[in-house]
C-alpha cells in the first residue's frame, strides 16, 4: 500500500498549479519632514497653487540635498513610529535624517531606487556615499554607488523612470526576509509609484490604495503590500 500511496502522492503534486510567488508584508511608507526648499513651495500647494509656480518655488529656494528645516526636525521627533523589524531610507540626507529622528540608535538602509524625482533641481543631487556615513554613522550604504550617477544638471527623469524605481524598490522590499518595514522616501517618488493614474499609468500597482493621496510632510501610513508574481505586481491594502 505504501508504494501506491507514493504514486497517488506524486500524482497530486504534480497535478497542483503552480504557486503564484506573493509575498505580503507590512510596510509603513513615511514622507520625510519639512526640508528647505518645502516652506514656501508646500503652502503655496496646499493653497492650491499650479504645479508650475510649485515647481517654481521650490527652484527659488533649492539647496543641494536639501536639509530638514527645525520645524522638519520636530515632524520627525513627534511622528507616530511603528515598531519595525528594519529601517529603508532614501540616500538624500532629509529622508536619512527623519528616519534617524524617527528610529534614533537603529541602523538605516540606504536605498538608491527609494530617492526623489531626479535632476535639474540640486536638492535632488546626493552626497557620496562616504560624505553619507561620514555625517550619518548609522547608515549602511552598502546598496550604493560611491558618486552620484543618476542626477543630472539639465536634464529631469522622465516619469517613467521615477515609476520604474518605485516598483524596483517594492520589489527589493519583497527580496527582504523581515516581515515589518519602515521605508523614508519623497513625496514625488511615493506619487508616482502609488497614484499612476496620475502620472502616465506607469507603475504596477492597484489604484486607487492607500497610499494614492499625497503624503504630507512627515505623514506615515502602515499598509499590507502584497508582492505578486515575483514583483510583476503589488497591491495594497489598508492596515
Amino acid at each position: 500500500g505504501r508504494a501506491r500511496a507514493a504514486g497517488m502522492a506524486a500524482t497530486l503534486k504534480t497535478a497542483a498549479p503552480p504557486v503564484a510567488a506573493t509575498r505580503t508584508q507590512t510596510i509603513s511608507f513615511v514622507r520625510h519632514g519639512q526640508a528647505q526648499h518645502n516652506v514656501r513651495a508646500e503652502a503655496k500647494r496646499d493653497a492650491g497653487c499650479p504645479f508650475d509656480e510649485f515647481i517654481a518655488t521650490m527652484k527659488e529656494d533649492d539647496a543641494f540635498d536639501a536639509d530638514l528645516t527645525e520645524a522638519g526636525r520636530a515632524q520627525a521627533r513627534n511622528a507616530h513610529a511603528p515598531e519595525v523589524q528594519l529601517v529603508v531610507a532614501s540616500p538624500l540626507s532629509r529622508a536619512v535624517e527623519t528616519a534617524s529622528l524617527m528610529y534614533p540608535g537603529r541602523e538605516i538602509v540606504c536605498v538608491e531606487e527609494l530617492r526623489e524625482w531626479c535632476g535639474q533641481l540640486v536638492n535632488s543631487k546626493r552626497r557620496t556615499a562616504s560624505q553619507l556615513k561620514e555625517r550619518f554613522p548609522f547608515v549602511d550604504v552598502s546598496q550604493l554607488h560611491e558618486n552620484d550617477e543618476r542626477w543630472d544638471a539639465e536634464v529631469l527623469e522622465e516619469e517613467a523612470s521615477v515609476a520604474r524605481r518605485g516598483m524596483a524598490s517594492l520589489a527589493w522590499l519583497a527580496r527582504r526576509p523581515e516581515d515589518n518595514i519602515a521605508v523614508v522616501a519623497h513625496g514625488g517618488l511615493l506619487a508616482v509609484t502609488f497614484d499612476p493614474e496620475g502620472h502616465g499609468g506607469h507603475s504596477c500597482v492597484e489604484a486607487p490604495n492607500a497610499c494614492t493621496p499625497r503624503f504630507s510632510n512627515c505623514e506615515v501610513r502602515t499598509v499590507t503590500l502584497v508582492t505578486e508574481d515575483g514583483g510583476a505586481r503589488f497591491s495594497v491594502r489598508s492596515g
